[in-house]
């Protein structure tokens, strides 16, 4: 019951942290700020947390060096595809809803079902697969897609939950070779140095609001990152059980829509998400039980 009631919060943890972060990201994005500036300064902060805190408490040789280094290819493999995923939450949250942004990642759970299938090699039946369908439905009646509302942008956040469903599988698969720290770690350091290599041409001296703001949503995103790799290292067979918990991001990004940007979401848009609850939910019942 411990190890359930831990993986629940750590899912919680990570929507309510990645819906804050979304939020925070907006912020920036919808006032002109360069992507290299927040992230660089923002990520430098977010490690250099980590470290101390490893160092006192978590252990950095424990974390952070791995056993062979062939485990080191892949958590950072794992940071090299994660930097189209930051640029796209910056520039997409500037032109689209956060409540839209976020019912679009809520799609993770339909492709972590093909990953299953073609990583893991897991057989999926008619349950999953109409799931899947059923859950895209959704994903339809939300966006109502016609000449005026559709957008790149739309395309390239279900890019970020093909991600999520990627990173899910892999983290899975290969959990023996780092801790969720260590996971968090490589994850993040390579998209901070690719920041750098723009931010050393166009160099940005921040007041102090903008440090804290981007330190905090540094830290944030990591705590996130760290949330969603420690909940699945520990859930074991209760995976079923906690992922669902997963959509709880729907309703912090609905908040913060409504409360930071005047977003509104009308009655056919609320089917919509209802419809991806429902079907994700049972696609993660089905692919756990």
């Amino acid at each position: 019951m411990k190890i359930l009631l831990t993986g629940i919060i750590l899912v919680c943890l990570n929507s309510f942290s990645g819906s804050t972060f979304d939020t925070i990201t907006k912020y920036f994005s919808i006032n002109n700020y360069k992507w290299y500036h927040y992230y660089s300064i923002g990520g430098t902060i977010a490690i250099l947390v980590l470290l101390i805190y490893l160092y006192f408490f978590g252990g950095i040789k424990k974390n952070l060096i791995l056993n062979h280094s062939s485990y080191y290819l892949l958590t950072i493999f794992r940071g090299i595809f994660f930097i189209p995923v930051l640029l796209i939450v910056f520039l997409s949250l500037k032109h689209i809803p956060i409540n839209i942004f976020t019912m679009l990642l809520m799609t993770t759970p339909f492709f972590l079902l093909i990953f299953a299938k073609v990583i893991l090699n897991e057989k999926l039946n008619i349950i999953s697969w109409i799931s899947i369908i059923i859950g895209f439905c959704g994903v339809l009646i939300v966006l109502r897609p016609n000449t005026a509302n559709l957008n790149i942008f739309i395309f390239l956040v279900l890019f970020v939950a093909v991600y999520n469903a990627f990173n899910f599988t892999i983290v899975s698969k290969y959990s023996y070779i780092a801790s969720s720290y260590g996971f968090t770690f490589y994850q993040y350091v390579p998209f901070i140095i690719f920041s750098y290599i723009f931010f050393i041409f166009d160099p940005l001296i921040p007041t102090f609001k903008e440090i804290f703001l981007f330190s905090l949503s540094g830290i944030i995103v990591m705590i996130s990152m760290w949330a969603w790799n420690a909940a699945y290292h520990i859930a074991g067979k209760y995976s079923s059980i906690i992922s669902p918990f997963f959509f709880t991001q729907i309703v912090w990004g609905t908040l913060y829509g409504r409360i930071f940007f005047g977003e509104k979401f009308d009655s056919i848009a609320f089917i919509g998400i209802i419809i991806i609850i429902i079907s994700g939910s049972i696609a993660i019942y089905n692919r756990n039980k």
